[in-house]
């Protein structure tokens, strides 16, 4: 299985429950990114629509970059 968010390779592995060990779930997790799901989580990403690539936020360097304009120059006196 790969990794929907970076393409790597999944293997499964056993989670357990932080409020109680008695309770074990198996899921995947990605070797590369560290993306972990289980039955739990592509339930809720069911509901959920993936953003649409025009109305995804930009990142903000790239945003802060782009909306710099350059210096004037200097003129010698």
């Amino acid at each position: 299985m790969n990794c929907r968010r970076c393409h790597g390779l999944m293997v499964t592995v056993r989670l357990e429950d932080a409020e109680s060990s008695t309770r074990c779930y198996s899921g995947w997790k990605c070797l590369l990114c560290g993306e972990v799901v289980d039955s739990g989580i592509k339930a809720n990403r069911r509901g959920h629509r993936e953003p649409r690539r025009d109305q995804t936020r930009r990142r903000y360097g790239i945003a802060l970059a782009e909306s710099c304009r350059p210096l004037p120059k200097a003129t010698s006196m």
